[in-house]
């Protein structure tokens, strides 16, 4: 799926490669793209926010630990949309739906929605669930669907779909309000989508539609469009690490196989955990 931690404007910027004309932005789009891979391997996480449903395996030894309640370790979460569990009572499947108020996240100051935010990494049964509820023990008896990443920040674009330019869902170009706004490489907010920007022409942007997990769906003349920020050390890594592709125009041999750089490692050295 595409995404890229730093926009092309930005790149080409006179800060960074200072490159005028777009004879080799195709090629520069993919760098940033690929420098963004190498990042969220680096920092076994991800850093975009990814819509979908996850299965886990629950083991009691791990998830009720002794005076600390039933929890559940996961991924990264920013928000969750649906937990369903298995019904011991009715064998193997995903057929139990929990409400909001059988479950917990936390850390509960994570706040992954603020820009100094950080990420859920635990759902626990609440003390007001209903009777009952549990993670039932085996192999993906615990389905969660929800919002995936590090953090969800978003600013206003400061601009909007152009009068008389709605969106339908099959449309892959945009028409702006004003141009000169947005870069390629940029992920969107438009109502409940992402939309990934492949190239910019003036007032029309080429679009990627229904990215991240979200589905393509028709929005109306002068929907707001808001655009994902994303740690500034991990913007800046991945500028710096696409600069110097760029400039040795081959793969760094980096510490670690990560091929990252020393000093881009100590740029996201905050935000790596380590691989489970």
């Amino acid at each position: 799926m595409p995404n890229a931690y730093c926009d092309l404007a930005t790149l080409k910027s006179g800060g960074a490669l200072n490159i005028t004309g777009s004879a080799y932005d195709s090629r520069l789009l993919a760098l940033l793209e690929e420098a963004s891979r190498r990042i969220d391997g680096y920092c076994n996480r991800h850093f975009y926010v990814l819509h979908t449903t996850r299965r886990f395996d629950v083991n009691w030894e791990i998830s009720w630990p002794a005076g600390g309640g039933m929890q559940l370790l996961v991924p990264d979460l920013i928000g969750v949309e649906r937990v369903s569990a298995g019904n011991p009572g009715s064998g193997p499947g995903i057929d139990w739906a929990w409400a909001p108020e059988d479950y917990r996240l936390y850390p509960l100051d994570a706040a992954p929605t603020q820009p100094w935010g950080r990420p859920y990494t635990r759902l626990a049964v609440s003390h007001d669930a209903s009777a009952g509820r549990c993670f039932p023990t085996g192999p993906a008896t615990v389905e969660i669907t929800g919002r995936w990443g590090f953090r969800e920040v978003k600013a206003d674009s400061g601009t909007a779909l152009k009068d008389g330019a709605d969106l339908e869902a099959l449309d892959t170009r945009l028409t702006l309000v004003e141009d000169g706004i947005l870069s390629a490489g940029q992920t969107l907010f438009v109502g409940a989508e992402q939309l990934y920007v492949a190239a910019v022409d003036g007032e029309d942007v080429t679009v990627e539609r229904g990215v991240n997990g979200t589905d393509a769906a028709g929005h109306p003349a002068g929907s707001a469009i808001a655009v994902y920020r994303y740690p500034g050390p991990v913007t800046e890594a991945c500028l710096q690490l696409v600069s110097q592709l760029w400039h040795s125009r081959d793969i760094l041999a980096a510490p670690g196989g990560a091929g990252t750089g020393p000093e881009i490692e100590k740029l996201l050295a905050v935000y790596r955990k380590l691989p489970v």
